[in-house]
C-alpha cells in the first residue's frame, strides 16, 4: 500500500467521532462560557459590568461558531480529520491571540481544543463501535489533557527554586531607629467626597467633608459611546464632573504637618482600590504626616468597556490621573487657608510627597511635571496654576510612557524619587520604573536623590491590601504561578521601611536615612534577613565620570577630559538597555571578554584629566548580560556570578585593586516566569536589573585618592563574561560604608 493511501486510511475519522468531538466542544465551550460569565459578571455585580461581559462572551461564542463552521467545511473537503483539526486549531488560536488576548493564552486555548476533540471523538467511538486501542488512547489522552489543565488552573502554583542564593553587600548596620515602625502620635481618620457617591457611603452621606467636582473632559479620551454611557450610568457623573474624594489619616496636634497623597492604579473599577493603603496611611500619620488615599476608581477599567468593543473604555488616561492629584492638592490649599476649617493652618504645602501604584506610579510623575507647567501640554486652553511644594515622588511598580507629552516619556527634574518593583510582578512585568529613574536630572536641587529597589519575590498587588496575590484578577489570574510570591506582610514591610526612610529624609532632613536608601543592606534587620533585593542610588552631589549618555563616541566620558579605552575586549559598545517590554531610554556600556592565556588581561579603562575634590567613594552600577562573549558558533552558558578587580591608579603610577566579590557578587540576570507555564508568558523571563556598587576610596591601599588618574575594570578572575556598566561616579563618603565589617 502506498504511503499516501495508508495515511488517508489511518487519518480518516468516522462520522461518529466527528459528532462526538463536536458534542464535546459544545459542552466544554458552554461550560467555560457559563463559569466565566458568572465569575466576571456576578462578582462585584453591576448591570453595566454584566452587559459588557455578555458582549464579550457573545463575541467568543461567535468565534467558536465560525470555528465549528470551518470544521464542517474542512470535513466535507479534500482534507481529512487530523489535517482539518490542525488547521482549525491554528486558525482559532491565531484569531484568539490577535483579537482577544495578546498575553499568551493562545497555547492554552489550543491545548483545550485538542484535548476536548480527542476526548469527545474517542469516547463516542468507544461507545458506539467498541474497544480498540487507538480509540482508547485518543479518549484517554484527551481526558488526561483536560484533567491536567484543570488541575494546573486550580492549583495556586508551585515553588521555583533559584540555583543561586542572593547575598547582600557587606556593610555595617545603621544605628538609627527603624523608619517602618509606627510613631508615637495618636491618629485620626476622616473621609472627604462628593456626598452623592452611589456605591460608598464614606464618600456619600457619611463623608465628613463635602467637595465640589472638577472638569476633566479635556484630559480624558474614551468616556463616550456605549462604554461611556455605562461608565456614567454606574458612577452617576461624567468626565465633566469628576469628584475629589479621599481617605485621610492625620496625627493629633496643631501642625503644620507635611502632606502625602497616595493613589492606586488600574483595576476593575467596581473593585474599589483606594482603601488598600490604610497600612501606609496609619504609619505616616503616626510619624507626623497627613496621609490621603485618593479615589480614582472611576478612571479604572471595567468589563462594561466591552460595550464599546475590544477597544472601548478610557484611553491613555494617565494624564488625567496625574492632573487630578494636583486638583486634590488645590483642595488642600483651600482648606489650609479657610478659617474654621478642621485643617486650617494644619498643612505644610511646602512639604508634599506623591505616592502612586502601577498606573498611579506613572501618574505621580506626570503630576510632578504638570506642577511646574503653565498649561496642559496637549491642550493649552487648559491653564495650570499649581506650583505646590513637592519634595519627592514614590512609585510602586509603575507603568511608563502611557502618557507621552510631545510623543516623549515624562521627564521631571529636581525632585527626589524612589521606585520599588517586585521581581514576581505578574502585571507590570518589566521594571518600567527604572526608565523614569534614568530620566530624572538634578539641576538646581543640591539635596535631591533617586533610589531604586527591586524586591525579589514580590508581586504587583500585595502592596495594596485589596489587590493581594492575584495580579491579573478574574479568570486570567488562574494562569499565574502564585506559590513563589513572598509573604504579603514581608512585602508590605519593605514598603513601610523604604517609604518611611524616604519621608524622614525629604520631610525632616534626617540625612542618616540616606545611607539606608543608598544601600538598603545597612537596614537589613528592618527589612528582614530573608529579604532579597537589587538596588540603585544616585544623588545630586555625585560627580559623574561616565554615564554613557553624552554622545556616540565610546571613548568619551560624561565629565570633561574623561577618556575611555578597552584592551582585548570581545565586545564593547554603548547600547540602550533592553527591558522585557521595550528598551530602557538610557544607555550603558556593554562589555564582554574571553580571556586568553597568551594575551593581555581584558580591561576597560577610564582615565581622568585631573583630581576630583571631595570624593570619598567610587560608585558604579552593573548588570550581568546574557550576551555571549564567544564566537558566534560557540555554545555559551551565562555564569552564575562574575568577579573581577576594580583598580585605581593615581598620577604617580601607584595602583590599588579591590575584588568586586569583596563588595558583593554580580549575579546572573534574574529570570522569572510569572505564569504557571513559561509558554503562556508574553514576555522574556529576564531583563538587566542594575546593582549599585559603592566602594570607599580608603579601601584602596597604597594609592593617593587626591590625585586619582584612572579607574580600571580588570577582568582577571572570571575567564569569560558580559555585563553592562553604567553611572560611574565619584561621591562623598557615606557613613554606612560598603566593605565595612558587620
Amino acid at each position: 500500500m502506498k504511503l499516501a493511501e495508508l495515511a488517508r486510511t489511518r487519518l480518516r475519522l468516522h462520522p461518529t467521532a466527528w459528532r462526538g468531538a463536536s458534542a464535546a466542544l459544545r459542552f466544554v465551550g458552554w461550560s467555560i462560557a457559563v463559569v466565566v460569565s458568572l465569575d466576571l459578571a456576578f462578582r462585584h455585580f453591576a448591570w453595566e459590568r454584566a452587559l459588557g461581559v455578555g458582549v464579550g462572551i457573545s463575541v467568543a461564542i461567535l468565534v467558536a461558531l465560525l470555528g465549528l463552521a470551518l470544521v464542517r467545511l474542512v470535513r466535507r473537503g479534500p482534507l481529512h480529520f487530523w489535517w482539518g483539526l490542525l488547521l482549525t486549531t491554528a486558525t482559532l488560536a491565531i484569531t484568539y491571540a490577535a483579537v482577544v488576548s495578546p498575553q499568551g493564552f493562545a497555547a492554552l486555548l489550543a491545548a483545550v481544543l485538542g484535548s476536548t476533540i480527542a476526548l469527545g471523538g474517542g469516547f463516542a467511538m468507544l461507545r458506539s463501535h467498541g474497544f480498540t486501542w487507538p480509540r482508547a488512547i485518543a479518549a484517554g489522552a484527551g481526558g488526561i489533557g483536560l484533567a491536567m489543565l484543570a488541575i494546573a488552573l486550580l492549583l495556586p502554583g508551585w515553588t521555583v527554586h533559584r540555583s543561586k542564593t542572593w547575598q547582600p553587600q557587606h556593610v555595617a548596620a545603621l544605628d538609627v531607629p527603624n523608619p517602618g515602625l509606627p510613631g508615637p502620635l495618636p491618629i485620626h481618620t476622616l473621609t472627604y467626597g462628593s456626598g452623592s457617591d452611589l456605591h460608598r457611603t464614606e464618600y456619600g452621606a457619611d463623608a465628613d467633608l463635602k467637595t465640589e467636582p472638577v472638569d476633566g473632559s479635556h484630559l480624558i479620551e474614551g468616556w463616550s459611546g456605549p462604554a461611556g454611557w455605562a461608565r456614567t450610568r454606574y458612577w452617576g457623573f461624567d468626565a465633566k464632573h469628576l469628584p475629589r474624594q479621599g481617605r485621610i489619616w492625620f496625627p493629633e496636634g496643631s501642625g503644620p504637618f507635611p502632606l502625602v497623597l497616595m493613589v492606586h492604579g488600574n483595576h476593575n473599577m467596581e473593585e474599589f482600590s483606594d482603601a488598600g493603603y490604610a497600612y501606609l496611611g496609619e504609619l505616616f500619620a503616626s510619624r507626623g504626616s497627613i496621609a490621603v488615599s485618593v479615589d480614582e476608581n472611576f478612571l479604572n477599567s471595567s468589563f462594561a468597556d466591552l460595550l464599546g468593543g475590544f477597544d472601548g473604555g478610557l484611553k491613555k488616561e494617565n494624564d488625567a490621573r496625574g492632573w487630578l492629584l494636583l486638583e486634590h492638592l488645590r483642595l488642600w490649599r483651600e482648606w489650609n487657608q479657610t478659617p474654621d476649617h478642621p485643617f486650617h493652618r494644619k498643612v505644610d504645602l511646602d512639604r508634599v510627597v506623591l505616592i502612586g501604584h502601577s498606573r498611579g506610579g506613572e501618574a505621580v510623575a506626570i503630576a510632578a511635571l504638570f506642577n511646574r507647567l503653565p498649561f496642559y501640554p496637549d491642550d493649552a486652553r487648559v491653564a495650570f496654576d499649581y506650583g505646590f511644594g513637592l519634595r519627592g515622588v514614590i512609585a510602586i511598580a509603575p507603568s511608563d510612557a502611557q502618557y507621552s507629552p510631545r510623543g516623549r516619556p515624562t521627564v521631571f527634574r529636581d525632585l527626589s524619587y524612589l521606585v520599588i518593583h517586585g521581581g514576581n510582578d505578574g502585571d507590570v512585568q518589566s521594571y518600567m520604573g527604572s526608565a523614569q529613574y534614568s530620566r530624572i536630572k538634578f539641576d538646581s536641587c543640591k539635596d535631591c536623590f533617586k533610589a531604586g529597589f527591586y524586591l525579589i519575590g514580590a508581586n504587583h498587588g500585595q502592596f495594596n491590601t485589596d489587590w493581594g496575590r492575584d495580579d491579573l484578577g478574574d479568570a486570567w489570574g488562574r494562569m499565574l504561578n502564585l506559590a513563589p510570591i513572598m509573604d504579603p506582610s514581608a512585602q508590605r514591610n519593605a514598603a513601610e521601611v523604604l517609604f518611611g526612610a524616604f519621608l524622614e529624609v525629604v520631610f525632616n532632613g534626617r540625612d542618616e536615612y540616606r545611607d539606608f536608601l543608598a544601600n538598603p543592606a545597612t537596614g537589613l534587620a528592618w527589612l528582614g534577613p530573608e529579604t532579597e533585593f537589587v538596588n540603585q542610588y544616585s544623588a545630586a552631589g555625585n560627580t559623574s565620570i561616565a554615564n554613557f549618555e553624552e554622545d556616540d563616541d565610546v571613548t568619551t566620558g560624561s565629565a570633561p577630559g574623561v577618556r575611555i579605552s578597552g584592551i582585548e575586549l570581545a565586545r564593547w559598545s554603548e547600547n540602550e538597555i533592553p527591558l522585557k517590554w521595550e528598551d530602557l531610554d538610557s544607555a550603558a556600556a556593554l562589555i564582554a571578554w574571553n580571556r586568553a592565556d597568551n594575551k593581555p588581561v581584558p580591561e576597560l579603562r577610564i582615565e581622568l584629566d585631573g583630581p576630583r575634590a571631595g570624593a570619598g567613594q567610587l560608585n558604579f552600577s552593573l548588570a550581568m548580560s546574557d550576551t555571549s562573549p564567544l564566537d558566534e558558533d560557540a555554545e555559551w552558558t551565562t555564569p552564575d556570578s562574575i568577579d573581577f578587580h576594580i583598580v585605581l591608579t593615581d598620577h604617580d603610577g601607584h595602583e590599588s585593586a579591590v575584588a568586586l566579590s569583596s563588595v558583593q557578587s554580580l549575579y546572573a540576570p534574574i529570570s522569572v516566569s510569572t505564569r504557571k507555564l513559561a509558554l503562556l508568558d508574553p514576555v522574556d523571563p529576564s531583563e538587566p536589573v542594575f546593582q549599585r556598587y559603592s566602594i570607599p576610596l580608603v579601601h584602596f591601599e597604597g594609592f593617593d585618592p587626591a590625585i586619582l588618574a584612572a579607574i580600571t575594570l580588570r577582568f582577571d578572575v572570571t575567564s569569560a563574561g558580559a555585563l553592562y556598566v553604567d553611572d560611574v561616579a565619584l561621591a562623598p563618603a557615606e557613613s554606612g560604608a560598603v566593605g565595612a565589617t558587620d
